[in-house]
C-alpha cells in the first residue's frame, strides 16, 4: 500500500513538473506573437512535448492536455469555457502522441537516434505532424472567429514553422541528453577547450550577423553555417544538437536586442530552420561513418579469428590424417608381434611381454580414436547459416581487399547477375573464402610481374543445378603450374615460396562444410579460375542446413 502510495504520489510530481515546465518554456517563447491567438516564431514546447511523448509514450496525454490550456489562459486570454481552447489541445496532445507512437511501434525508432535513418525519420514525421495539427489548429480558431479566413494560410504557416523549429530544435537535444554517455563521450571526444572555442565562434557568427550594422543583415547569414558544420565534424549529433540550441538561443536573443518585427524574426526562424536540418543531418552522417569505421574493425576482427580458427583446424585435420596411417601400421605391426610370440615356444617373460603389447595396442587404439574424433570435430565447425544477399559477402569482401589490390594496382571488377537469390551460408565464413581467393590471385599477378593486372568476380545461377548459385574469381595472372593444378586444394600444396599451402585448403573445407564445391580452372584469357558453389535458400533447403547443423 505504501509503495503503491510513494509511486503515485511520484507521479503526481512528475505531471506537475513537466506542466510547469512546459508552460514556462511557452512563455519564454512568447516573441513577437503573431496574431490574436499569439503564434510564435518557435515553439519550443512543441520540441519538449514531442520529445517526451516518444520517450513515455501517450501517458503524457494529459499532463500535455493540461499544459497547453493553461497556457493559453495565462499567456493568451483565451478561457477554458470557449469553444476552442481545449478542442485545440487535445487536437495538439493527440496528434504529437499518434506520431510518436508512429515512429515507436511502426518505424521502431531508437530513441538515442543511433543511426542515418532514425533522424530522417524524426525529421519526416515532425514535419508531417506538425503541418497536420498546424491546419487543425487554426482551422478551429478560424471557426470560432478568432482568425479571420482571409488569413488562415498565412497563420498556419507560421503556426507550422514555429513547431516545426521548436522539434528541429529541441527534440534530438531532449532525446540525446536522456542519454548521458552520448554527451560525456561527444564532450571527451571534443574537449572543453575545443568546445569553448565552438561556443566563441557561434557567438562571432551572431556578431557578423547583427553588429555591423548592415542595412540587410542576411547579407552574412552564412556564418552560422560555418560554426555548426565545425560542430558537428567534430561531435556528431550530439554536438550538433548542442550547436543547434546555442545558436537558436543566440538568434532570438539577438533580434529582440534589434528590435525586429514578427516577419523579420520569422525569416531568420525560417533561416535558422535550414541551419538545424543541415546541423543535424550532417552530425547523423559523421556518426554514421565512425560506426561504419567501428561494425568494419570488429568484422575485419572477426574475419582474422575466424581464419585463425580454420587455419588450426585444417592444421589439426591435415595432422590426423598424416599421423593415423602410422598409428594404423603401429597396431599392426603389434599385432603382428602378439601373434608371432603365441604361436613360438612359451619363454621366460613371454606373459609380461605380451601383457605389455597389450597395453600398446590399447594406447595406440585409444590414440587413434581421440585423433579421429578431433578431425572429425574439427572438420564439422560452428557454422552460423543464415540467409543471406551474395552480393552483401562479395561486397564485403572486396572492400576488405581494396587495399592490397590498389597497392598492387590489381583492378577488381564484381559482375553479378541480376535478381540472385539468397544462399545459405556463413556469411563471415564465405567472405572469408572470397578474400582467400582474391589475395592469393593479387600475390600472384605481383610476384609474376603481370602487366595487365584484374580480377573478375561473377555470380549466377548455376547453369547444370538452379539450386545452386555459383561464384567465380577468375584473375589475370600466371594460373597454375600443372604440377600444382591437380592438387590445388590438397594440405601444403603451394607456389609461394613461403607459404604453408592450407589456403585452398582451408576454403575447400569451408564449401564443403556449406554443402557445395570449389574447383579450379584455367581461365578463359589466360590466368586462374576458381570457383564455388553455394546453396540456394529455399525452405526445404534450409530445413535440412538446420537439422545438419544441429547434428
Amino acid at each position: 500500500m505504501a509503495a503503491s502510495l510513494n509511486l503515485t504520489l511520484n507521479r503526481i510530481g512528475q505531471f506537475g513538473a513537466y506542466v510547469a515546465l512546459y508552460v514556462m518554456l511557452d512563455w519564454l517563447s512568447l516573441i513577437q506573437p503573431f496574431v490574436a491567438i499569439g503564434v510564435t516564431p518557435w515553439n519550443p514546447p512543441a520540441g519538449l512535448g514531442f520529445a517526451l511523448f516518444l520517450h513515455h509514450g501517450v501517458q503524457l496525454v494529459p499532463a500535455t492536455v493540461v499544459a497547453i490550456a493553461l497556457a493559453d489562459v495565462l499567456f493568451r486570454g483565451l478561457s477554458v469555457e470557449s469553444g476552442e481552447t481545449v478542442p485545440s489541445a487535445l487536437v495538439t496532445a493527440f496528434g504529437y502522441a499518434g506520431a510518436a507512437w508512429v515512429l515507436r511501434r511502426r518505424v521502431r525508432l531508437s530513441l538515442g537516434l543511433e543511426n542515418h535513418r532514425d533522424l530522417l525519420w524524426l525529421l519526416g514525421a515532425a514535419l508531417g505532424a506538425s503541418l497536420l495539427i498546424a491546419l487543425a489548429v487554426v482551422a478551429i480558431f478560424t471557426w470560432s472567429g478568432r482568425v479571420a479566413a482571409d488569413d488562415f494560410a498565412l497563420v498556419a504557416l507560421h503556426f507550422w514553422i514555429g513547431d516545426l523549429i521548436g522539434i528541429a530544435v529541441l527534440t534530438p537535444f531532449v532525446l540525446l541528453l536522456m542519454k548521458r554517455r552520448l554527451f560525456a563521450e561527444a564532450l571527451r571526444r571534443t574537449g572543453r577547450i575545443e568546445a569553448a572555442l565552438q561556443l566563441g565562434a557561434i557567438g562571432l557568427g551572431l556578431w557578423v550577423i547583427f553588429g555591423l550594422e548592415r542595412s540587410d543583415h542576411f547579407e552574412f547569414s552564412f556564418t552560422l553555417f560555418l560554426p555548426l558544420i565545425w560542430i558537428a565534424l567534430r561531435g556528431g549529433l550530439v554536438g550538433a544538437s548542442c550547436g543547434i540550441v546555442a545558436t537558436q538561443l543566440g538568434l532570438i536573443l539577438a533580434t529582440q536586442l534589434k528590435g525586429f518585427d514578427a516577419a523579420t524574426v520569422t525569416q531568420f526562424q525560417v533561416l535558422m530552420l535550414a541551419v538545424a536540418v543541415t546541423g543535424l543531418v550532417l552530425g547523423s552522417v559523421v556518426d554514421e561513418r565512425r560506426r561504419a569505421e567501428a561494425w568494419q574493425k570488429e568484422h575485419e576482427s572477426e574475419l582474422a579469428h575466424a581464419a585463425r580458427l580454420t587455419a588450426t583446424a585444417e592444421l589439426a585435420g591435415a595432422l590426423a590424417h598424416e599421423l593415423n596411417q602410422p598409428l594404423t601400421a603401429l597396431i599392426s605391426y603389434a599385432r603382428a608381434a602378439q601373434s608371432l610370440i603365441e604361436a613360438g615356444p612359451a619363454a621366460a617373460g613371454g606373459a609380461e611381454a605380451r601383457a605389455m603389447i597389450d597395453r600398446a595396442v590399447q594406447q595406440a587404439s585409444r590414440a587413434g580414436d581421440i585423433i579421429r574424433n578431433s578431425r572429425e570435430f574439427l572438420r564439422r565447425g560452428d557454422l552460423r547459416i543464415l540467409s543471406y544477399d551474395v552480393a552483401r559477402i562479395v561486397g564485403a569482401a572486396q572492400e576488405i581487399v581494396a587495399p592490397l589490390a590498389a597497392q598492387q594496382r590489381v583492378r577488381v571488377e564484381a559482375r553479378l547477375a541480376p535478381g540472385l537469390p539468397p544462399v545459405l551460408a556463413d556469411p563471415i565464413q564465405i567472405e572469408q573464402v572470397l578474400i582467400n581467393l582474391m589475395r592469393n590471385s593479387i600475390e600472384e599477378m605481383a610476384r609474376a610481374g603481370s602487366d595487365r593486372r584484374e580480377i573478375v568476380l561473377e555470380a549466377a545461377i548455376d547453369a547444370d543445378d538452379a539450386g545452386l548459385v555459383r561464384v567465380v574469381v577468375r584473375d589475370s595472372g600466371p594460373g597454375f603450374p600443372p604440377e600444382i593444378a591437380g592438387r590445388a586444394f590438397a594440405p601444403f600444396a603451394t607456389t609461394k615460396p613461403s607459404g604453408m599451402g592450407l589456403g585452398l585448403a582451408i576454403c575447400r573445407s569451408i564449401i564443403e562444410a556449406h554443402g557445395g564445391r570449389i574447383w579450379v580452372a584455367a581461365g578463359g584469357a589466360g590466368g586462374a579460375e576458381l570457383g564455388f558453389t553455394l546453396p540456394v535458400d529455399t525452405g526445404r533447403n534450409r530445413a535440412e542446413s538446420a537439422r545438419e547443423v544441429a547434428s
